[in-house]
């Protein structure tokens, strides 16, 4: 775990899911748990170093990677966990993301793992956006959706702990096809985080930004392989064609092989997400023909 203090009290706790942990009174605020109990002794060891007894965990989004060891922190310390609604309802209910990723029916059992469902936790607390107070903490939250439904960022001080809004170049390159539950709202997201009052921005995975030219850039990556995901979606409605089809010609042409079925269902989560903003837009429309769904340009 490489730990940077962005700002006095403020750490920025990177690994495979960062984590933040803000520092008051001896007092902690943990910002997201980590994909397991690994994860989350690993920050509890560092809290313990410094002296801190942390206060609360605030969890951002539903996805495993970044509530799966709240589970752990909630039964050996007994703290509250704070989460935004519907994310809170996922964590309490964790079947509910395999179950998501599977259409709604019972989902097979590679989805039932760690990566995409996390052990249940108790949420002390639904938050909404807007100022919160925890124990001796002042912080803001913000809405931050388009990755999950609902997800939220913390604020504290100058820094915004940002959540999956924005991931970095390397996850750009590495997986092209970066998972999204609603790509209007996400584009929307990435348009206002750079203009936000805050000096750093540290996300769920990668480096913290500086505000500026650091954050501008990487909004605007992000951004644009959301559109050239969209465009692609479009481009595979050459002619009619039902959504694994379109998944495989969109995958073929950014040269992905997707090896596996989490892999697969991940990857079908952000085409029905360009697909649903192409059908909001007037672009492209489904109709059921021969006993399949299929999708095509909107005439």
């Amino acid at each position: 775990m490489n730990i940077v203090e962005l700002a006095p009290g403020i750490f920025h706790l990177q690994g495979g899911s960062n984590m933040g942990l803000v520092v008051r009174e001896g007092r902690g605020l943990l910002i997201d748990a980590g994909l397991d109990e690994d994860a989350a002794r690993r920050a509890l060891r560092f809290a313990e170093r410094e002296g801190v007894q942390l206060e609360a965990v605030f969890l951002t989004h539903a996805h495993a990677d970044h509530h799966g060891g709240a589970y752990f922190l909630q039964r050996r310390l007994g703290v509250p966990l704070y989460a935004p609604a519907l994310e809170a309802a996922m964590m309490e209910h964790p079947i509910i993301e395999p179950l998501f990723l599977f259409g709604g029916a019972a989902p097979i059992r590679e989805l039932r793992q760690k990566f995409t469902m996390a052990q249940p936790c108790q949420i002390a607390r639904v938050v909404d956006a807007g100022p919160l107070e925890v124990g001796p903490f002042r912080v803001e939250v913000v809405p931050l959706p388009g990755h999950a439904l609902n997800q939220m960022g913390v604020a504290v001080d100058d820094v915004l702990f940002c959540a999956d809004a924005v991931f970095p170049a390397e996850t750009l390159e590495k997986h092209k096809l970066i998972f999204c539950a609603d790509m209007d709202a996400a584009q929307e997201t990435l348009e206002r985080l750079p203009e936000m009052l805050y000096a750093r921005f540290a996300p769920g995975h990668g480096p913290a930004y500086a505000t500026g030219e650091e954050i501008t850039a990487i909004c605007r990556a992000n951004r644009e392989r959301l559109e050239q995901i969209r465009e692609r979606v479009l481009a595979a409605l050459t002619e009619p064609a039902d959504t694994d089809t379109i998944i495989r010609r969109v995958a073929d042409s950014f040269g992905l092989q997707v090896t596996t079925a989490t892999a697969f269902f991940l990857a079908r989560v952000t085409v029905l997400a360009a697909l649903s903003s192409l059908e909001r837009a007037g672009e492209a429309r489904a109709a059921v023909e021969g006993n399949r769904l299929m999708w095509q340009k909107a005439v």
